[in-house]
């Protein structure tokens, strides 16, 4: 079993669980897979508090007049199930007895979890709900060297696959067997690398180093021959990774280790096609729509041009409705408001919340900037200003 001092050796990493080292536990069945729960504290704790931190903002925005997307709450919500079933659901029971659900494990940690989290946009919503110091002390964090070189999406691609392979063609993944605290930090690990690799290519928070679309799509290709290879590796090996380890357990049911770990590779190497084919869709479509939005916008600029030279009252700085009035304001300083923001970049469509954000980053992450250096606080983001998703009306 997973002893307290094993967990106090994990450090921050002892929130997450893993099934208990060295016991063998039944044969699996559908029921045990989908309704079993490990009794473990540590992750469901973890899990309650960052859906908990979440609705807070959410619900500090509501509060305030604000609106935020429920899509993105769901998301967010979503992945912090999924989260909780690697961690203390079936699949964890027999993380350590089958290559399989060892693989299982992975991919649910550091493929598909990290997609809908990075769609929850935290950052956005922490930017938007926190009081003005802790906003300012995370403006700082977002614009740091740290946080420009380990969001830069080359990072995250080289962690992705040198864990990938580090694993289990080393001595480690053996190691993290016979370990409890390896074992619990290879699941932050995962989790962690899985950000890294899909928050810079799908997520919704603006981030410094931000590849064009193009850029994310051809990084998000590249991963496919890098899995092919892979599995291609371990469909072909007679080699059992942790050989001595299942050897010692003495499982007499289920299929061989060999071909147990081969089944583990052909479900990580499917899976982990299927969501980056979803996710190169998806973010193909994000391209062209973004094009379109583009488009749109520059012909609204050209409008504003057009009106303002057509107008004489417009055309003289400092009369009402004049651009360098509203952004000088009265006393001819910049106001550093969210609205100022918005408007660099003129309305968006209420259709597509997620464009906006994207629409907006340019603007935003400069108003962003000019509020860490002013020494008073923004007002808050008009009610008129909102992040709705299609076919939701905000509550």
């Amino acid at each position: 079993m997973t002893s307290p001092g094993a967990l106090a050796t994990a450090g921050a990493g002892s929130l997450l669980a893993s099934s208990g080292q060295g016991e063998l536990p039944p044969p699996p069945t559908v029921g045990r897979m989908l309704l079993h729960i490990s009794p473990e504290p540590g992750p469901l704790l973890l899990v309650a508090l960052m859906g908990g931190l979440y609705l807070f903002g959410v619900s500090r925005l509501t509060d305030r007049g604000d609106a935020w997307s429920r899509w993105r709450t769901a998301s967010w919500l979503a992945g912090l199930v999924v989260v909780a079933y690697a961690l203390v659901g079936g699949i964890a029971a027999y993380d350590t007895a089958l290559f399989s659900a060892h693989a299982v494990q992975h991919m649910l940690l550091g493929t598909v979890a990290p997609i809908p989290l990075a769609l929850g946009a935290p950052v956005t919503l922490a930017l938007r709900a926190l009081p003005l110091r802790p906003r300012r002390l995370l403006v700082r964090l977002l614009h740091s060297r740290v946080a420009r070189v380990v969001t830069f999406p080359l990072v995250g691609f080289a962690a992705f696959i040198v864990s990938l392979y580090g694993l289990y063609f080393t001595g480690l993944y053996e190691a993290s067997m016979r370990h409890t605290a390896l074992h619990l930090f290879l699941h932050v690990h995962f989790l962690a690398v899985g950000c890294l690799f899909y928050w810079p290519i799908i997520g919704l928070d603006p981030m410094p180093g931000r590849l064009p679309y193009w850029g994310r799509l051809l990084l998000l290709f590249v991963t496919f021959p890098m899995h092919a290879l892979w599995a291609l590796a371990m469909f072909t090996t007679n080699e059992v990774f942790a050989a001595d380890w299942y050897a010692e357990l003495g499982r007499t049911w289920g299929s061989s280790p060999l071909g147990d770990q081969q089944t583990g590779a052909g479900l990580m190497w499917a899976a982990g096609e299927v969501v980056g084919a979803m996710v190169f869709v998806a973010l193909f479509i994000q391209w062209s729509r973004a094009d379109g939005r583009e488009a749109a916008r520059e012909d609204r600029r050209l409008d504003r041009l057009l009106d303002t030279a057509a107008s004489p009252a417009r055309a003289r700085p400092g009369t009402p409705g004049h651009p360098a009035t509203e952004r000088d304001g009265a006393a001819g300083r910049p106001r550093e408001t969210e609205q100022n923001a918005d408007r660099e970049l003129g309305p968006v469509p209420e259709a597509d919340p997620e464009a906006e954000l994207l629409a907006r980053e340019a603007a935003y992450n400069a108003w962003l900037a000019r509020l860490a250096a002013n020494d008073t606080a923004a007002p808050r983001r008009p009610a008129t200003v909102r992040d709705r998703t299609p076919g939701t009306e905000q509550g």
